[in-house]
């Protein structure tokens, strides 16, 4: 069933077609061709994807008036060069169905070789340029790819073209297109695939050309000569495919718009233009669109502005979801705006027209996973909307997991590692000691002794479903809520591993506990926090020796406890502590201690831990170039709406005992 009739503007096309040279008029260097016959053909867009585009040739909707008033006459569709114009179109009118002109030729002397050639048949194509004003959007039952009228569409300008696309419309010389002669050999290709042979089927030339064909050329010349055309063509078609694809990859277009470059017989210089122009749209360039740059055109973007505008309304949400943010001059025009407003607005931006849609529809297109919706909006691109609620996501997610209390962080080093392999940390001992070096002596060698510790990240994630549901109802909280508890959940398994590194006391390299007595860094029986037991927990680690035997001096920088020894510790590590007697006195030293509560830690035991860089203790590692929290988006498909995947890629080992301490406590 055929959808609501739509509006669509588009930028400008181009349709190419063969010319003869019978009505090549020398005095006035004037000629007469057709230049549409009403083709329907397969194209394709980056905002529509495939579709069949077919031109209706009336009064009513081609636009003859830019062809009549002078339209120029260019060498192969070139607007950078007042030389490129080779010509005017000096009358234009439809006839039968078919749209013709006569074109009249420069009299400039490096015209005149281009003249020539069309005189003697040689040049023979033209190719018209044209922009469609409105398109009836039709899908037909048996068609999955919809069919796009032209029912207002205006020629813009003519150009001789080496190559031609349309035959039926070419310089006038016969009554109908079925009388002209064509081409000697006509040659048809299938479409290509990558490197794959073609074999041409070769039509027969007309009976003109039979009976004007040399006597003396016989059966077997003629059937070397087809072998022959039939080699080059196909080895020309091969060169071709293979090229256009070459190209494609390195921009990295898919596959569809590779093979519609190549059904269309675009050549090689055409698909590279249209290439690079797609590259350029991809970048955001800020220099606006040249080469379509007709007035009538709307498929240019200023990417500058839309970045602008998405800018201020990525503030004024995150304003109204937490007024502490500051408001910026440029977001006030959006402060008061719904989620669905910004949707219509985002609609707008992207060369749409949201009248009419309900609030789904708006929602839809917007969020681009609707396409009737989008269609029905008659947006040139999509839209910057998911961009904004990814964005807001973002920040609001990583805000979040910034702000949650990490307490383990200053006691481990941080690291990272290429990929998802197993690798060995090496915690260094020392250079061996120096020995005296006589005079005309030698140096001697020195080894460094290491201890390797395995370490090893993970992957942990979630995903953000925004429904447009959500949308129409200007649920905020899949803005706020959600996100801060995806990201404070994200430094929860951040804390969860590091701290049951700690606690879980696993085998160090050498097959002993992490806190043993064989190490020398636990407490030979449970002690309070107090003056006597942090001095010995202070001499123990001083009293640490590297692998090569070599004293390391240990000084504790951290005292680490849970929630019921919070206030022994801050009371023997504060310097307002007064004592009741003399031996009570605190030292200078415990109060220098940095107290660190993580209530994990259960019970009465606690930690001392060194200063990361004095001596290695435990270290965390994210996967390089992914430190914290890092999201990613897409249409929904399992949703009717947005995805947005937060994924962490995290790790921690021990890489060394010495730097800590342990007391079971009392």
């Amino acid at each position: 069933m055929p959808l609501p009739t739509q509006t669509f503007e588009t930028p400008l096309f181009r349709l190419q077609a063969a010319v003869k040279p019978e009505t090549v008029n020398t005095d006035n260097r004037t000629v007469e061709i057709t230049w549409t016959t009403g083709a329907k053909g397969r194209r394709w867009s980056w905002d529509v994807g495939s579709y069949n585009e077919e031109l209706k040739v009336s009064d009513t909707a081609v636009r003859l008036a830019r062809l009549n008033n002078g339209a120029p006459f260019l060498n192969t569709h070139s607007q950078w060069e007042l030389d490129d114009v080779i010509g005017v179109v000096e009358r234009a009118w439809l006839e039968n169905g078919q749209g013709r002109a006569v074109i009249r030729f420069s009299q400039r002397p490096d015209v005149d070789s281009i003249f020539q050639d069309v005189k003697d048949g040689i040049l023979r194509n033209i190719s018209v340029g044209y922009a469609v004003h409105r398109y009836d959007i039709i899908e037909e039952a048996d068609d999955k790819i919809p069919t796009y009228r032209a029912t207002d569409w205006e020629p813009m300008e003519l150009s001789l073209v080496p190559i031609g696309f349309d035959d039926g419309a070419k310089v006038r010389s016969a009554n109908t297109p079925a009388d002209y002669p064509g081409q000697r050999f006509q040659t048809q290709f299938q479409t290509c695939q990558a490197d794959e042979p073609v074999e041409p089927a070769v039509v027969a030339a007309t009976t003109e050309e039979q009976e004007a064909m040399p006597p003396e050329i016989t059966e077997e010349e003629q059937r070397a000569a087809n072998d022959t055309i039939r080699r080059e063509a196909a080895e020309s078609e091969r060169k071709r495919c293979i090229t256009i694809r070459q190209m494609a990859r390195k921009v990295g277009v898919g596959d569809d718009v590779i093979e519609d470059l190549i059904e269309r017989g675009t050549s090689v210089e055409q698909a590279s233009a249209a290439l690079i122009d797609k590259l350029a749209e991809r970048q955001q360039t800020t220099q606006p669109e040249t080469r379509n740059s007709q007035p009538t055109v709307t498929g240019g973007i200023d990417m500058t502005v839309l970045a602008t505008k998405r800018s201020a309304m990525l503030n004024a949400l995150q304003h109204r979801i937490n007024p502490v943010i500051k408001l910026e001059e440029s977001s006030r025009e959006f402060r008061g705006m719904r989620l669905l407003d910004m949707a219509r607005e985002c609609i707008e931006h992207s060369g749409g027209n949201a009248r009419g849609l309900l609030p789904r529809e708006i929602a839809g297109a917007a969020l681009g996973c609707n396409s009737e919706a989008f269609r029905a909006a008659g947006m040139h691109t999509t839209s910057d909307f998911p961009l904004l609620l990814g964005g807001t996501i973002t920040r609001t997610l990583r805000s979040a997991y910034e702000l949650a209390p990490q307490t383990w962080r200053p006691l481990g080093r941080q690291t990272s590692v290429p990929d998802f392999r197993e690798i060995s940390r090496v915690a260094l001992g020392d250079i061996s000691a120096l020995e005296q070096v006589r005079e005309h002596g030698e140096y001697k060698y020195g080894t460094i002794d290491e201890e390797g510790a395995p370490i090893k990240v993970a992957k942990y994630g979630k995903i953000i479903a925004i429904t447009w549901e959500a949308i129409v109802n200007d649920d905020l909280s899949a803005f706020s809520r959600i996100p801060q508890a995806m990201g404070a959940a994200a430094a929860q398994v951040e804390t969860d591993i590091v701290m049951s590194l700690v606690l879980g006391n696993p085998n160090y390299t050498d097959g002993t506990p992490i806190f043993d007595a064989a190490h020398g860094n636990v407490a030979a029986s449970g002690g309070a926090i107090n003056i006597t037991t942090l001095a010995t927990a202070r001499a123990a680690m001083r009293k640490q020796k590297s692998k090569a035997g070599n004293f390391l001096n240990i000084g504790p920088e951290f005292l680490v406890v849970g929630p019921d020894k919070e206030l022994e510790a801050f009371q023997f590590t504060s310097s307002q502590y007064v004592p009741a007697k003399n031996a009570d006195i605190n030292d200078t030293r415990n109060a220098s201690l940095t107290v660190i509560v993580d209530a994990r830690i259960s019970g009465n035991q606690w930690y001392l831990f060194a200063a990361p860089g004095v001596v290695d203790t435990f270290e965390y590692a994210y996967l390089e170039g992914e430190q914290g929290v890092f999201t990613e988006t897409r249409e929904g498909f399992e949703v009717d709406g947005l995805e947005i995947k937060a994924r962490l890629v995290f790790g921690a080992a021990w890489i060394d005992y010495r730097g800590a301490y342990k007391n079971a406590g009392v």
